[in-house]
């Protein structure tokens, strides 16, 4: 039997030399008798379905060479029947809608039916194939700096030596916990990427002018500046924003960078802070919700998801049916909720209080009410524990899986990774290990947990569409409504909350609401 021909040969042989590697070597084999297993035999018929559909679109370009495919042309003169039906449904009707989706990334095909990221691959081959490479780039705007001298989006994301050496030295100084340093951090290199591209300047030459345009700027982020998905920062994806920014983040990013300018100001980095310069006073969006009424559960929703809580059975209910109890009885934020443990808690003047290291890295004490302490004791024993005996720093919030260091075991010690020295990361280690979850894992439970109860209430569709944007912050929202509805004293809730503003707190009382809405019923009711 003669050699065969090298690989190379062969697919020059046959017009195949732009196919993929691994498809070639599918296809050689086969023509080579090289392997004869039923797999491989399907992939072969797999491969040739492919290369004779390939086929047929280079013969139906052949029928067109004297008119070349234009941005303008209907998908339906192109594609087939039934794939040209599903993109007009989803909204691709020309083939220059198609091609600008696929080149600014994205899950781009969400909308076609039946299609997934292989034929959506596919799609992209062949329309490359009749029209070339799109012009259109994940890039700087048009007629801005960036794109002026040709930069990417991945380019700018690297921020100048100087810049990046200002905010890490910034962050450094003024941040405690890692939340708010990502926080200030997004915020400054956004705008350090904002002025490279539409003004041409850096930190030390901003001016007022500057501030004023990206006050405008925030208010209408183009299209061009947002990410199409999820992406990791200088990915092909990547853009600065996440999405056009509410008027609550347009207000928070003008916080954070005026008090970045003002400590660039005090340690002589600037001359002076230009946000000074300009009125950061933004108008309230007309169609956002009252916020005391709008991230509270109401009584009938509240009444709805601890009956759905109560028929649940196992560990899953069982820790839900806590969950319920412990937060609205204590208010707790969610990082305080996930840092609990039983060495928190503590007996003085005759009741319970939980010691919370809370938000700013600021010590509090919170009161346990007795509902809560003995949902707390129940919740032990459904894990196999008793409150009182178990391992100090074992989380009051638990996994449903078994820890590798059950709460019941006095003795047995944390044994840190050799390589890891980091005081945080060991906390967080050692918490895993003892059965603590994640901020992540919480939310995802109670989205799915409130999902699940609305969908079985018999709620009303309004009372259902507001309870269906809850979080687990909610819980705590919940907690000073019904405190502030029942006349605890603003400073008592304040405290409990632990809340530096009265203002912020004073949110939940709406006596003085009532009262105006009492006062006119009366008068024209």
């Amino acid at each position: 039997m003669p050699e065969p021909p090298s690989i190379d040969d062969w697919a020059a042989d046959g017009g195949l030399e732009d196919w993929p590697a691994a498809e070639l070597e599918v296809l050689y084999a086969e023509a080579f008798a090289l392997d004869k297993s039923p797999g491989h035999r399907r992939k072969i018929a797999q491969l040739e379905r492919l290369r004779q559909a390939r086929m047929a679109l280079l013969d139906r370009l052949a029928a067109f060479t004297t008119e070349a495919p234009r941005p303008s042309d209907p998908v339906g003169g192109w594609f087939s029947m039934d794939l040209a039906t599903r993109l007009d449904a989803a909204g691709f009707t020309t083939l220059g809608q198609l091609r600008e989706e696929i080149a600014l990334r994205g899950r781009w095909w969400r909308k076609i039916p039946a299609f997934g990221p292989t034929k959506a691959a596919r799609l992209a081959e062949d329309l490359h194939a009749l029209m070339g490479p799109s012009s259109i780039v994940r890039s700087a705007p048009a007629g801005s700096a960036g794109a002026a001298t040709s930069h990417s989006w991945q380019d700018l994301a690297v921020l100048p030596s100087d810049a990046a050496e200002t905010i890490g030295t910034w962050i450094r100084h003024r941040t405690q916990s890692p939340a708010t340093a990502r926080a200030y951090r997004r915020e400054a290199e956004r705008f350090v990427v904002w002025l490279r591209v539409e003004r041409e300047r850096d930190l030390v030459t901003t001016t007022a002018d500057d501030c004023a345009a990206f006050i405008a700027f925030l208010a209408a982020v183009p299209r061009d500046w947002i990410s199409r998905q999820r992406a990791v920062r200088a990915s092909a994806d990547w853009a600065p924003f996440a999405g056009q920014p509410s008027v609550t983040s347009q207000r928070f990013t003008l916080t954070v960078l005026e008090s970045f300018f003002a400590w660039m100001t005090a340690d002589s980095r600037v001359s002076r802070n230009a946000w000074l310069s300009v009125n950061r006073r933004l108008r309230d969006d007309p169609a956002a919700i009252p916020q005391e009424a709008s991230r509270a559960f109401s009584v009938e929703a509240w009444a709805a998801l601890v009956a759905h809580a109560d028929g649940l059975a196992g560990p899953a209910g069982q820790r839900m049916q806590w969950l319920l109890c412990f937060v609205q009885a204590t208010g707790l934020r969610s990082a305080e909720l996930l840092g609990a443990r039983c060495s928190d808690l503590y007996e003085q003047d005759d009741g319970t209080w939980l010691h919370v290291h809370g938000k700013g890295g600021k010590n509090r004490s919170v009161p346990v009410p007795l509902a809560a302490l003995k949902a707390t004791e129940r919740y032990f024993r459904a894990r196999g524990l008793e409150l009182g005996a178990a391992h100090g720093r074992t989380p009051l919030l638990a996994g449903l899986t078994e820890p590798r260091l059950p709460g019941d075991n006095l003795t047995l010690a944390f044994d840190p990774p050799d390589d890891q020295i980091d005081p945080a990361a060991l906390a967080r280690a050692e918490h895993a290990a003892r059965g603590g979850i994640t901020y992540s894992t919480l939310q995802a439970v109670f989205r799915r947990f409130v999902v699940t109860a609305l969908a079985s209430s018999a709620l009303t569709e309004a009372q259902r569409a507001h309870a269906a944007r809850a979080t687990a912050h909610w819980l705590r929202h919940t907690h000073a409504t019904r405190a502030a509805e029942a006349a605890v004293p603003i400073d008592v809730l304040q405290a409990n909350l632990g809340q530096a503003d009265p203002r912020t707190t004073a949110i939940y009382y709406r006596a003085q609401q009532r009262r105006r809405r009492d006062a006119i019923e009366r008068v024209f009711g």
